[in-house]
């Protein structure tokens, strides 16, 4: 087993439209302060915070063969990153179109192109020799979703490796079908990295701590969950729970906070971190993501405190 991470799952481009809270009435147009092209998936985007922390990452993708294959190649040609986006003859790459205003939360419209047609067969054992395998946007891969998902967990573990997910939000709605297989998923994970909407829907329980520390200790499962503003929190299988609140900022730009999150988090870890310190790292890293442009955010540093 080697340093570093590997992480499956969704890589394209986002199409961020600002300043859009509805879409105008048909036949209709509307002009707003900026549409713009970025690195998207949260596959990707985890993948680029942890080598921008420079922890060894290979990225794993199923992309199409169309043009925007090249500038995914160009946003992820970084230092301690290895990319392998695994293309698809014929086949055009996911995308994404995100809708942000000021005072709401982001909203989200995707086509998979070819991510729907990645499977564990895509993975090979030189890709889990790392000390964490994450898989993350699960929900936008169906052909990693339930047993698929448990043969590439299965064969992480027997390779010595750490399993993570990160699921996002189901399509379909957190339906009783849809919980169960998260948690039969879980069974298999050693860190779950959700947000609290997400632990809501999967829990069916609004109260975050309650839900965290009763899906821990039901499945033997590490829970840190992103809180946003709140901060974090972390639900440990023995029952226990710490908090992590986030300092107060002027908020630039919230995406990709939740993939710094769990970057900070697993690279504190891996140098050393109590999983406490590693959760004020991961609080205190996508704080500063968050209040710091796009194009600025490769400055930003873990906090000092919890290195090793």
């Amino acid at each position: 087993m080697t340093d570093g991470i590997t992480i499956i799952g969704n890589t394209n481009i986002d199409v961020v439209v600002a300043d859009t809270r509805d879409l105008p009435e048909p036949g209709t147009e509307r002009v707003v302060s900026s549409v713009s092209l970025r690195l998207g998936g949260s596959a990707g985007n985890f993948a680029v915070r942890c080598a921008g922390l420079d922890f060894p990452t290979t990225l794993v993708s199923r992309v199409g063969d169309d043009a925007s294959v090249m500038v995914l190649e160009a946003e992820l040609r970084l230092p301690s990153l290895e990319a392998r986006l695994l293309r698809t003859p014929g086949e055009p790459s996911g995308i994404t179109v995100a809708v942000e205003a000021p005072g709401r939360d982001r909203a989200f419209i995707s086509s998979l192109g070819a991510m729907a047609s990645m499977t564990p067969d895509d993975i090979t054992e030189d890709m889990l020799s790392s000390r964490y395998v994450a898989l993350a946007g699960y929900f936008l891969l169906p052909g990693m979703r339930g047993p698929a998902s448990a043969e590439l967990f299965g064969r992480a573990g027997l390779s010595g490796a750490r399993t993570v997910l990160d699921t996002g939000w189901p399509p379909e709605g957190w339906t009783p079908a849809t919980r169960q297989e998260v948690l039969s998923a879980l069974a298999l994970v050693d860190i779950f990295l959700p947000n609290d909407d997400e632990l809501h829907g999967l829990m069916d329980d609004g109260n975050t701590e309650r839900a965290a520390r009763r899906l821990s200790v039901t499945t033997n499962t590490l829970v840190a969950v992103k809180m946003g503003a709140r901060g974090a929190g972390l639900a440990s299988p023995d029952g226990g729970w710490s908090a992590q609140p986030a300092a107060r900022v002027d908020v630039v730009d919230s995406t990709g906070a939740g993939d710094g999150f769990n970057a900070a988090f697993l690279v504190s870890a891996a140098r050393g971190a109590v999983w406490p310190d590693a959760l004020a790292s991961g609080v205190g890293y996508a704080t500063e993501m968050v209040a710091t442009a796009p194009e600025r955010r490769a400055a930003v540093v873990l906090p000092t405190a919890t290195l090793s």
